[in-house]
């Protein structure tokens, strides 16, 4: 399967106009999909090779979207700061009435290519499902400005392949059939990078001590430390 991706061929939900009660419905579909097929765990166990066990830590949720993640690693490490940081100001807006107060999460708007960090001010910075959203030139921008950011950086993605675009086509088929949903959804296989596409990736953006995992649920997950 040829990786199919246009520029000019937005997924929905990245839309500036896109319509906020639908985007709302879409976000939380997204969320009961990381809850369900393996998303959260994913990112779990991604943070846990970058993270200290105990102590404080800053870490940044690239392309945060609803916040989930954001919120769940804020709720097990309250003594982490999580910024969420996404370009979709409307995004942003569902994702913080989405989070209860007191949770240390800060919401963000900035573009993943131009991080309004220093170099090396954080001691995490992670992206999940969202690689695919970009060109392979800027994938490579996003990987290189959080590796700038922080110490160690992730990313978690989905695996391109006929199996993972049918096992979506079937859930967007016979469950999560609003249009939005079963457009992104099916459109995000096909722009998603194969296990060789996404290490060279990280290799052009200078990774380095660069680990590589197939994770459950047709995701994969490339680690940088140090």
């Amino acid at each position: 399967m040829r990786r199919d991706f246009a520029a000019d061929h937005p997924e929905w939900m990245d839309k500036d106009e896109a319509d906020p009660a639908a985007l709302r419905e879409q976000l939380r579909r997204l969320e009961q999909i990381n809850r369900w097929f393996g998303g959260h765990a994913a990112v779990r166990r991604t943070l846990r090779a970058l993270l200290p066990r105990k102590g404080p830590a800053a870490v940044a949720d690239l392309a945060s979207g609803f916040g989930d993640h954001a919120r769940l690693l804020a709720s097990r490490r309250p003594d982490c700061l999580v910024l969420a940081v996404d370009r979709h100001a409307a995004t942003l807006h569902l994702a913080r009435e989405a989070t209860p107060p007191g949770l240390p999460v800060f919401f963000i708007q900035a573009d993943l290519k131009r991080l309004p960090f220093r170099d090396g001010a954080l001691d995490a910075a992670y992206c999940s499902l969202a690689l695919h959203h970009f060109s392979e030139q800027d994938a490579v921008t996003v990987l290189r400005e959080a590796r700038r950011v922080a110490r160690n950086a992730a990313v978690v993605d989905l695996v391109r392949g006929r199996l993972a675009y049918a096992a979506v086509w079937l859930l967007t088929q016979l469950w999560m059939r609003d249009a939005a949903t079963r457009h992104d959804g099916r459109l995000s296989v096909r722009r998603s990078f194969t296990p060789a596409e996404f290490v060279a990736l990280a290799r052009r953006a200078g990774w380095k001590a660069l680990r590589w995992t197939r994770l459950p649920w047709f995701r994969q997950a490339m680690v940088s430390r140090g």
